[in-house]
């Protein structure tokens, strides 16, 4: 299967076929791991990966090509060539945690023949629960380390509490899979209180509300509860979480939740979130064609992933240019880094969206950047410069 992107055809493996979801989820670690990394290595001696369930249990490919194990490890050789020949010699580790045996001994029979790759990578055999001291032993007190925390389950792995030894640990980034899906339709069930307060810091309420609302409501909470045990050290914590669809169904899966402690982490994620959103609509889009095709026996005129626009999906832009309206006054204000981080950490929106609104304000005499050169490049707010930005008052 294969979709256009940007000009270009992307062909999605076969061995995604069925799973599309993981594609994207590969795509998105392969988008950003290799951003953060070539970012990080400038200023680290030793950047660590640990994927804190690694399988592999649903692989198709030769090679393990299909799970994120042999996805980071290239992503860490790549970056580790591309560091050195910037002067860069930068120390990259990898620790893969698996608790079941057989597939324990699979992992570590791949990592054996990895190791002419320059990467020092190991195997742990354990509960994720019961290794994480073993686990902050072997990252060190100095390193840089992100965190994959992808389980098929959620119970003893996603509530803050089982993951507060790691979020305590300064100088870490984590991407953690969130599965709404399941704990949509648990998350009202008298069994499982107990279970929703360590998730949520509380049992969530959410009658009466539509399913946009409930799941903004339960991923915000969520998130929330996963800052208040991230010691403010280090830098303000930061979420920020990218919805994953079911393949064939408009329905969430799961959402991947970000925390980080830097402003720039948010903006780069967001960035390579971007990148994958049209990907992610083009890959559903044709997948559900396929199935049609197949229960019909009769192709279809148009390819569907050609008809996906890039604006669909995005947030209505008259809805962003309120924001910017009640963020704004006859003061100026400045805009920089940190307020954008802050602003895409708030609504989940895009960079372009916040650019693309401010520059339909400015053509209405509605808003004015008071830092603007007479020829502006492609954005209308250079937020790395900090540029005061004002309302005009008629």
């Amino acid at each position: 299967m294969g979709v256009a992107h940007k000009g270009k055809m992307i062909q999605i493996p076969e061995h995604y076929k069925g799973r599309e979801q993981a594609y994207f989820k590969h795509s998105l670690l392969r988008a950003y791991l290799e951003r953060l990394f070539m970012i990080v290595g400038r200023h680290q001696k030793t950047v660590c990966y640990v994927d804190c369930f690694a399988g592999p249990w649903q692989e198709k490919g030769e090679d393990l090509e299909d799970t994120s194990i042999a996805i980071s490890l290239k992503i860490l050789t790549n970056c580790k060539e591309g560091l050195r020949r910037r002067g860069k010699d930068v120390h990259f580790k990898a620790l893969f945690i698996e608790r079941d045996q057989k597939a324990y001994a699979k992992l570590s029979t791949f990592l054996e023949s990895k190791r002419k790759q320059g990467i020092e990578s190991i195997a742990l055999n354990g509960e994720f629960v019961d290794v994480r001291r073993e686990i902050l032993s072997w990252c060190g007190n100095d390193s840089f380390v992100f965190f994959f925390i992808d389980p098929t389950g959620w119970k003893q792995v996603v509530e803050p509490s089982t993951l507060e030894p790691l979020l305590q640990r300064p100088n870490s980034e984590f991407l953690i899979n969130f599965m709404y899906d399941f704990l949509l339709r648990i998350h009202t069930q008298k069994p499982f209180e107990d279970d929703m307060v360590k998730v949520f810091g509380e049992i969530p309420v959410t009658e009466g509300m539509t399913p946009a609302e409930k799941e903004e409501h339960l991923v915000t909470l969520y998130r929330r509860y996963l800052k208040t045990v991230v010691p403010k050290r280090g830098g303000k914590p930061r979420t920020i979480s990218v919805k994953v669809l079911k393949p064939l169904k408009d329905r969430t899966l799961y959402h991947l939740v970000y925390l980080t402690r830097h402003p720039l982490g948010i903006i780069k994620f967001m960035e390579a979130s971007q990148d994958l959103d049209l990907v992610q609509r083009k890959v559903r889009a044709q997948a559900k064609q396929e199935t049609r095709v197949k229960k019909s026996g009769q192709e279809e005129l148009f390819a569907a992933h050609e008809q996906v626009t890039e604006k669909e999906g995005h947030v209505d832009i008259a809805t962003v240019k309120e924001y910017w309206m009640k963020h704004l006054t006859s003061q100026p204000i400045k805009f920089d880094i940190e307020k954008l981080a802050d602003m895409l950490e708030e609504t989940g929106w895009f960079a372009s969206d916040f650019q693309e609104a401010f520059k339909k304000l400015e053509k209405e005499d509605m808003v004015k950047n008071l830092d603007a050169k007479r020829v502006r490049p492609v954005n209308a707010v250079n937020f790395e410069k900090g540029e005061r930005l004002v309302i005009i008052e008629k």
